[in-house]
């Protein structure tokens, strides 16, 4: 069910010179690169929470926040980063920029991931790819009556547990 919904219905390796005009202004140019729609679509969906970054900007974010509330966290944010990445505690989307992490999991004046974000990646994890992950999040739950579970999580954790395990079980049976 989750799988139809996230991904795109354009051929990943689609010519630009092939399509429409219209069509053709969908797609963008970076370093030689087509970048497809479900890429910019991807992009789009993180907008309202906090978009994506890249791991060098996530760490930057992580140090100006840092100093902002005035401290700094006992490693430094790229070791930080490194770690979160190596031990899979965030979500990370490989994108035609390399790694992006949507800056929803993260508490940045604190230098940590949001309290929920393992329970749910364990939840989700053995079913979904990394993409998928990543989009159940930012997308309407018909276990949350419709909240997205990146809205509903900080105020009502167990229901979106309860979503995650529910989507686990439809997404692979177990």
């Amino acid at each position: 069910m989750f799988r139809a919904r996230s991904q795109s219905q354009l051929p990943e390796n689609a010519s630009p010179e092939g399509l429409t005009a219209a069509v053709r202004k969908i797609y963008t140019q970076r370093t030689n690169a087509v970048v497809p729609l479900h890429w910019l679509s991807t992009a789009a969906a993180f907008t309202g929470t906090g978009g994506l970054v890249n791991g060098d900007d996530l760490a930057e974010l992580i140090r100006h926040r840092c100093e902002v509330a005035g401290w700094l966290p006992d490693s430094l944010p790229v070791s930080l980063v490194a770690r979160w990445i190596v031990s899979r505690s965030v979500v990370s989307i490989e994108s035609p920029w390399g790694p992006l992490f949507p800056l929803f999991q993260f508490d940045l004046p604190t230098a940590s991931v949001v309290d929920g974000m393992g329970p749910l990646l364990g939840e989700l994890r053995p079913v979904f790819d990394d993409v998928e992950l990543a989009l159940w999040f930012v997308t309407p739950n018909d276990w949350l009556a419709g909240a997205r579970p990146v809205s509903a999580m900080h105020h009502s954790f167990p229901a979106v547990l309860q979503a995650a395990r529910a989507d686990r079980f439809v997404a692979g049976g177990h």
